[in-house]
């Protein structure tokens, strides 16, 4: 029996520093080229096509087009000490938790410490709107977004 098919190979072209739209923040990455090969019993023999080049973030290794790296980054709109001194009053004030943690997101913080620093300060005690999806502290009655009453509660 006779095993052939393709297979892509891929080679790193270059690598620097660029905003990563999944981690949220300034990260390693590698341009590479992957392109499609001939193969006979798993190994690659020739190339059968064109290459196409892509854009692999070093931390969460998602791949990206490489116009990602002309994005440019929108300027947070306040300062990260004063966005962390506020969580408890947004939560307080009905502000969802997605929305706090997208803020602190947004001035410069890591993703996984915005949300930890946001769960410490909005308790177990949770409600969800039915509607919209949202979280909210436990003292909150009506969501925000679209007016409906929370009634369930996470824990």
């Amino acid at each position: 029996m006779i095993v052939f098919g393709t297979r892509n190979r891929s080679k790193t072209l270059d690598s620097g520093q660029f905003f990563c739209p999944r981690c949220q923040a300034q990260r390693r990455y590698d341009r590479k080229q992957a392109r499609p090969y001939f193969a006979l019993y798993f190994i690659p023999i020739f190339p059968v096509g064109e290459g196409r080049e892509y854009i692999e973030c070093q931390t969460c290794g998602a791949a990206f087009e490489t116009r990602v790296l002309n994005a440019k980054r929108a300027k947070p709109a306040s300062d990260l000490a004063g966005q962390m001194n506020r969580v408890k009053d947004q939560l307080a004030a009905g502000t969802p938790v997605e929305y706090v943690v997208r803020d602190l997101t947004a001035a410069g913080l890591e993703w996984a410490v915005a949300r930890a620093i946001v769960d410490t300060q909005a308790g177990a005690d949770r409600k969800t709107c039915e509607t919209c999806g949202l979280d909210y502290t436990s003292a909150v009655e009506v969501c925000t977004v679209c007016h409906s009453p929370l009634t369930n509660v996470k824990r």
